[in-house]
């Protein structure tokens, strides 16, 4: 498997070439959290702190044969009243043997917990960083940005991920590695009391003199229930208009419609509603397959293209059957030619996948050969590398 290029340095993040000192303490067989985290503020202006944590990995090689997850320790970022808990974690590939793959791994931003005095959205920008021992520098990945709803909770949300190769320049003298992260949580007045970001804080107060729509949603064990207004969702789909039926709440002289939705998971019903009132999606990456065909479904452009960018930005050889069969699926044509530019001109698929082992590529030989020769021909292979062996093609435990 071709390793990945590691990330090149930012020219336009500040030197942060001061490296935090060692500290002498042992690392625990199989303890919960693996290593520490230091901390340093950058702060040019009071509305622009920057947290940037370090996260010194003990003895790296080591660990990581030992261990199917790493967890960083958890972490704190406060600013303006508003408390976010944090940690970082590293996943690994499977093998076509189903072991781990320990180089390239992936480096994954968890938020853990948020405790906020008003409820709303920010925007959270982070970065990336391996420490390269050999010239004392930082090896920094691109600026990545979300907007999250912010609200008090301690559920787990990931926020993003990287996937890095560890080369014998990252290990310091006893062998560590350091891993950066900078992360800023931008809560300008603008931002608050936008547009979009009130009619998110609607949504999410489901204030009962305001809403007159029920939403009957997928739950986990039982249907759950959503609040809305009718006049947005009208204003917005017109398709999910025509969905909506009378209804008399005897609990709620409010309430005049309801609206069937129980074949769409309760998670991912919230993310449609999200977008349809404030135009954003929490955690895009995580729900963007469900996502899609739901915005087709109900004629919602924005959201379209939205998750057509999500994944254009994730690309990789494993993950490339499922985008254009997801493609074919959605009649996405602008979405299924970016795929099949990528399958011609990546490097990294010709040298690495090797098409039909997943189910995927199996999956599309079956319903839709024309596509699967299709992208046989750009990636410049054919169907007789179906019994060839294949490629890592998903996370352990990600």
């Amino acid at each position: 498997m071709k390793l990945p290029t590691l990330f090149k340095s930012d020219s336009s993040v500040s030197d942060m070439s001061t490296h935090s000192k060692r500290s002498k303490t042992k690392l625990q067989p199989l303890e919960l959290f693996v290593g520490n985290i230091s901390e340093e503020l950058e702060a040019p202006l009071t509305s622009e702190i920057v947290f940037r944590k370090i996260w010194r990995i003990r003895k790296f090689k080591k660990t990581i044969s030992r261990r199917e997850t790493i967890d960083s320790p958890n972490f704190r970022c406060s600013v303006n009243g508003l408390t976010t808990y944090w940690n970082m974690s590293i996943r690994f590939w499977k093998g076509p043997n189903g072991k781990k793959v320990t180089n390239p791994v992936v480096l994954c931003l968890n938020l853990t917990g948020c405790e906020t005095e008003e409820i709303g959205q920010a925007r959270v920008r982070f970065q990336f960083g391996v420490w390269d021992a050999s010239i004392k520098h930082w090896e920094c990945c691109p600026i990545s940005s979300v907007v999250l709803n912010l609200e008090n909770t301690h559920e787990l949300h990931s926020i993003g991920y990287k996937t890095l190769g560890i080369l014998d320049r990252h290990l310091d003298s006893v062998k560590d590695v350091s891993i950066m992260v900078k992360i800023q949580v931008i809560q300008s007045d603008e931002e608050k009391h936008s547009l979009s970001q009130d009619f998110a804080r609607i949504l999410s107060l489901e204030n009962e003199e305001l809403t007159d729509t029920i939403i009957d949603t997928m739950g986990e064990e039982k249907p759950e229930t959503l609040k809305a207004h009718s006049l947005i969702i009208r204003s917005r789909s017109a398709i999910l208009a025509r969905k909506l039926r009378d209804y008399s709440d005897p609990n709620n002289k409010n309430i005049k419609y309801r609206l069937n939705l129980t074949e769409i998971n309760h998670q991912i019903a919230q993310e449609l509603f999200r977008y349809i009132y404030s135009d954003k999606v929490d955690n895009a990456e995580a729900c963007v397959n469900k996502l899609l065909p739901l915005s087709t479904r109900f004629n919602l452009p924005g959201l379209t293209t939205l998750c057509e960018r999500v994944l254009l930005e994730n690309l990789t050889p494993s993950n490339i059957g499922n985008i254009l069969l997801l493609a074919d699926q959605c009649g996405c044509e602008n979405l299924k030619k970016a795929a099949l530019h990528y399958c011609e001109e990546s490097d990294e698929i010709k040298d690495s996948v090797q098409i039909g082992k997943t189910l995927a590529w199996r999956v599309m030989e079956m319903v839709n050969p024309d596509l699967f020769l299709e992208a046989c021909e750009s990636i410049g292979s054919s169907s007789s590398n179906l019994d060839s062996p294949s490629t890592p093609g998903s996370f352990s435990d990600f």
